[in-house]
C-alpha cells in the first residue's frame, strides 16, 4: 500500500505535493517518525505518515548522507514549520542525542565500552564524537597515542571515565582508550600462562629479536635466542614481517604488560637425549661452522655444535695451519670425545674420526721396505719425508746421498717426490729413520771390485772445501777427497788459485776404503802422485831408448849429454 501511495505521489507535480500538505499541521518539537522519500545533495526529504512534508538538513543528521537509502526509516525532531509553503524543518540528531546521551550516561554507569571516533586534534588531547552525535574529551594521557601518530579513522571502543551533566549546556564527558587498552591487555595476559601456545603475525624483525602481534594490544616478542636451538641461524632466515606463527609463552610480566616467545620450545630441545643419540666413541658427519685460533666448530645437528680443539686435529707434530685442513661449509667426520649437557658443549676429534695412522704402521711400512715420498722440509741435519698424511720420516745427513753432502738443497728440494728405505720404526714415540741413499744399489760395491789403491782414474773437480776438493770419478758417480797436499809438488795455500770447478783430471788412489758393516765408504785421490808417476813413467821410456842406441861405444852418461846438446841445438819451433 505505501509502494502504490509512493508511486502515485512521485507522478504529482510539486503545487500538487504542497496542496496536499495544507491540510496537515505540524507542532514544533513534536518528534515524528519518518521515511525516506528522496535523497538531495544538502540532506534528506522524508515523509511523515505517508505525506511529503518535511526535510532534513546534512547538518541535522546522525550519519553521512551515503549512509541513507529511499525508505529508510528515522526518528526526527520538528524544528520549524513553514505554513506558507505547508513545510516543516525537522532533525534526526536531536532526537537521537537524547537517545545517545543516555546510553552513554548508562555505559559510564556501568562500566561499560562505548562505540565513538576520533574527530580531531586539540589542545592536550582530541575531541571525540560518541554514537556519532555526544561530544567527549580524550586526554592524550589516556588515548595512547604518539605525538606523531596519526588519528584513527575507523570506530573504536572508549571507555567513560568521567559523566558530569550541566544545568545549562551539554554534559562534561571524559573517556579513556588507554583504560580500556589496559583491561584488554590484562584479561588476554590473565587469560595465559606460561608453557601456553598462542598464535600471531610478525609485525617487526630487529637485531635482538622479532615482535609479534597477538591481539590488537598485545604485542609479544621471540629473542633472537629462542628462534632456533642452533645459534647461527640468523632470524631473518626463519621469520618475515606478515608470517603467521605459532609461538610458546616462555615469560609473562603483568606490570610491564610484556610477553616474551619462543619458536624453538615448540620443537624438542636436541640436547635432551643428546647422551643416547651422540654416545661418547661414536662417529658423524657434520659440518663446520667456524674457524678459530683454538680449533673449528662442527655442527652435527640442527642446535648441536662441538668444538674441534687443535689439539684434536693433527696426529703429531704437524705444522700446517687449520685452513689447509678445513673450510667453512666443509662436510667432516668427528667423534664424540666428551660431553657437557649442563653447559651445552661437545669436544669433538677430528683425528680420532679419521683414524691414526700409526695403529698399524709397522705392516704397512716394514723396516727395509723402499716407499715414495715427498720432501716436506729441508733441515741442516736432514730432511723429512712425508710418506702420507700425519706419517714423516727422517732423513739424516748422511743418508741422504752415497756422496758427501755440504748442502742438502744441493742434493733434494722441498716438494721432490723421492723413493726411501724405512731403516727403523718406532711406533710409540711416532718416529720413523729413513734412508735416500739406501733406495738405490750402493755405487761403492763395483768401486770396491774394480778399483785398489794405485789405480788411475779420471774425474771433474764438483766443488772446493778449505782442505781440498771433491771430485766425482767418472763412471762410477761417486765423489772423492782431493787434499790439498795432493794437488801439487808445490806447497799450495788457496786450492782455488790451483784448481777450478768444472776442469778435468787425472788422479791416482791413494786410499780407497769400503766397509759396510760400519758404514765407512771413501776414496782419496792425489794429482801429485799421479803427475810423479806419470815422470817416472816417461823416464824409465827414455832409458829404455837411450840403453838400445845404436852407439854402443858411448857410456850412458855420454849418451844423455849427447841427447841434452842435441836438443839444446834443435831449432826452436
Amino acid at each position: 500500500m505505501d509502494d502504490v501511495k509512493r508511486n502515485n505521489e512521485e507522478n504529482l507535480s510539486m503545487d500538487e505535493i504542497f496542496e496536499s500538505m495544507d491540510d496537515f499541521s505540524m507542532r514544533r518539537g513534536s518528534t515524528k517518525e519518518a521515511e525516506v522519500y528522496s535523497i538531495q545533495p544538502d540532506g534528506l526529504l522524508v515523509l511523515f505518515d505517508g505525506k511529503l512534508d518535511g526535510f532534513v538538513p546534512e547538518s541535522e543528521l546522525v550519519h553521512p548522507l551515503g549512509k541513507y537509502g529511499i525508505g529508510d526509516k528515522i526518528k526526527v525532531t520538528i524544528l520549524k514549520v513553514n505554513e506558507e509553503e505547508g513545510r516543516s524543518t525537522a532533525s534526526e540528531i536531536r532526537v537521537y542525542r537524547k537517545e545517545a546521551l543516555k546510553e552513554v550516561e548508562s555505559k559510564f554507569r556501568k562500566n561499560e565500552p562505548v562505540k565513538g571516533r576520533i574527530i580531531s586534534k586539540v589542545s592536550s588531547g582530541y575531541e571525540v564524537k560518541l554514537l556519532n552525535v555526544v561530544d567527549a574529551f580524550l586526554p592524550g594521557s589516556h588515548s595512547g597515542l604518539k605525538l606523531d601518530d596519526e588519528i584513527p579513522e575507523e570506530t573504536l571502543d572508549f571507555k567513560v571515565i568521567n559523566f558530569r551533566r550541566s544545568k545549562r549546556g551539554a554534559p562534561r564527558i571524559v573517556v579513556s582508550l588507554k583504560e580500556l587498552k589496559d583491561l584488554r591487555i590484562k584479561s588476554f595476559l590473565d587469560s595465559i600462562k606460561e608453557g601456553y601456545v598462542v598464535t600471531g603475525v610478525v609485525e617487526s624483525l630487529k637485531k635482538f629479536g622479532a615482535f609479534v602481534k597477538l591481539t590488537n594490544d598485545v604485542t609479544g616478542l621471540i629473542p633472537a635466542s629462542e628462534v632456533s636451538w642452533d645459534s647461527s641461524v640468523r632470524i631473518e632466515k626463519v621469520l618475515k614481517p606478515g608470517d603467521k606463527v605459532e609461538a610458546k609463552v616462555i615469560g609473562i610480566d603483568k606490570e610491564n604488560q610484556k610477553i616474551s616467545l619462543s619458536l624453538k620450545q615448540l620443537r624438542k630441545d636436541p640436547w635432551q637425549d643428546i647422551e643416547e643419540r651422540f654416545p661418547v666413541g661414536s662417529v658423524h658427519k657434520g659440518k663446520v661452522k667456524s674457524i678459530v685460533p683454538f680449533g673449528f666448530f662442527v655442527a652435527i645437528e640442527d642446535g648441536i655444535e662441538g668444538l674441534v680443539h687443535i689439539s684434536e686435529v693433527f696426529w703429531g707434530n704437524a705444522r700446517k695451519k687449520l685452513q689447509e685442513v678445513v673450510k667453512v661449509g666443509d662436510e667432516v667426520l668427528v667423534k664424540v670425545k666428551e660431553i657437557n649437557k649442563e653447559k651445552r658443549t661437545l669436544s669433538l676429534s677430528y683425528r680420532e674420526a679419521l683414524g691414526d695412522p700409526w695403529d698399524n704402521i709397522e705392516s704397512k711400512y716394514p723396516v727395509g721396505k723402499v716407499v715414495e715420498g715427498k720432501v716436506a722440509k729441508l733441515l741442516p741435519t736432514g730432511v723429512i719425508v712425508e710418506l702420507e698424511e700425519y706419517v714423516s720420516g727422517f732423513v739424516p745427513l748422511s743418508e741422504i746421498s752415497w756422496n758427501f753432502v755440504d748442502k742438502v738443497e744441493d742434493v733434494v728440494k722441498e716438494g721432490d717426490t723421492v723413493s726411501a728405505l724405512i731403516v727403523s720404526v718406532d711406533r710409540e714415540n711416532r718416529r720413523m729413520r729413513l734412508s735416500l741413499k739406501k733406495a738405490t744399489e750402493d755405487p761403492w760395491k763395483k768401486v770396491s771390485e774394480d778399483l785398489s789403491v794405485g789405480d788411475y782414474v779420471s774425474g771433474e773437480i764438483v766443488r772446493t772445501i778449505k782442505s781440498g776438493a771433491i771430485v766425482l770419478v767418472d763412471g762410477y758417480e761417486i765423489e772423492a777427497f782431493l787434499p790439498v797436499s795432493q794437488v801439487s809438488d808445490k806447497k799450495v795455500e788457496n786450492i782455488d788459485e790451483t784448481v777450478e770447478v768444472g776442469q778435468k783430471h787425472q788422479f791416482k788412489i791413494i786410499r780407497l776404503v769400503y766397509d759396510p758393516e760400519n758404514d765407512t765408504r771413501n776414496m782419496v785421490v792425489s794429482i801429485r802422485q799421479y803427475l810423479k808417476d806419470l815422470e817416472k813413467k816417461e823416464a824409465e821410456e827414455a832409458m829404455k831408448e837411450l840403453s838400445s842406441d845404436d852407439n854402443p861405444t858411448l857410456s850412458l852418461g855420454d849418451k844423455i849429454k849427447e841427447q841434452l846438446k842435441n836438443s839444446e841445438n834443435a831449432p826452436s819451433e
